[in-house]
């Protein structure tokens, strides 16, 4: 109740940066039981993902240990939106958003498959630093843009253009995809993940559909788990138990009703 208040209380902007660093704190604590296991995939594969829609991505071992995210390395990460990927990266952007973009594993990622301009947005400073490391690293800092934030005037920028949208702003979508903004980004795809944040389950869902409706064909996808058997980068672990490779596929962080939504323009 009391963060309920808190949360009405202040305002969304600061809302949005607490929950990003909460949220990265998070992360790293929940995959802490990971580390070592992160440190014995990198001493026997390196520190290239190793499968899905970035793979070769180049990751510095720091960063990697820093959360001990493991699906980032084997490629399974938010398996859910792969098909999703695909889809777009086939096509031609003007320019790609990044909101939430974190150490840049889908910035650096999508600035390597498409040889676009991404333009990432991230509130925390150390994970800006480590997305523009691993930009270098990969040979892309000529297209990755690192910013500290994105708000309903950023978008309103891109004035009909023709871009893909990928967002994750710890519940601030709600105050960026705005009615008023829907003209603006009427051309572009966009990826969302869905924050409730102590709402009722599928709140934030049904407030973008109803703004999206009218511009964009939607579709949505929920969390689930996965059998191992769905990553054929896998065989390739025989060093580890199947106890371990369970583990390091399993997204100890993430909420089991999390949704995602798509929306491609009508026109």
């Amino acid at each position: 109740m009391i963060k309920g208040v808190l949360k009405r209380a202040l305002p969304r902007r600061l809302v949005a940066v607490i929950s990003s660093r909460r949220w990265w704190t998070h992360v790293a604590n929940a995959q802490g039981e990971h580390k070592d296991l992160c440190r014995l995939l990198i001493s026997h594969c390196g520190t290239a993902v190793m499968g899905g829609p970035f793979k070769g991505l180049r990751y510095n071992e720091t960063c990697l240990l820093s959360h001990g995210n493991t699906q980032l390395l084997l490629g399974t990460y938010e398996i859910e939106l792969h098909p999703w990927l695909e889809q777009v990266l086939s096509n031609k952007y003007e320019r790609i958003v990044d909101i939430g973009a974190a150490e840049g594993y889908y910035a650096v990622g999508m600035a390597m498959r498409t040889a676009t301009v991404v333009d990432a947005y991230e509130t925390a400073g150390p994970v800006r630093r480590m997305c523009r490391e691993m930009a270098r690293l990969n040979g892309v800092n000529d297209l990755v843009r690192v910013h500290s934030w994105c708000d309903s005037k950023t978008l309103r920028k891109l004035n009909g253009r023709r871009c893909l949208i990928l967002s994750d702003c710890e519940g601030y979508e709600t105050e960026l995809f705005t009615t008023e903004i829907v003209p603006a980004i009427a051309q572009s795809d966009l990826i969302i993940e869905l924050h409730d944040r102590g709402q009722s389950p599928g709140t934030t869902r049904r407030i973008l559909e109803n703004r999206l409706c009218n511009t964009h064909s939607l579709s949505c996808v929920r969390f689930g788990s996965h059998d191992v058997a769905e990553f054929p980068q896998l065989t390739a672990l025989s060093f580890l138990s199947e106890d371990d490779v369970r583990k390091a596929i399993s997204e100890a962080a993430r909420d089991a009703d999390q949704e995602w939504m798509l929306a491609i323009p009508k026109r």
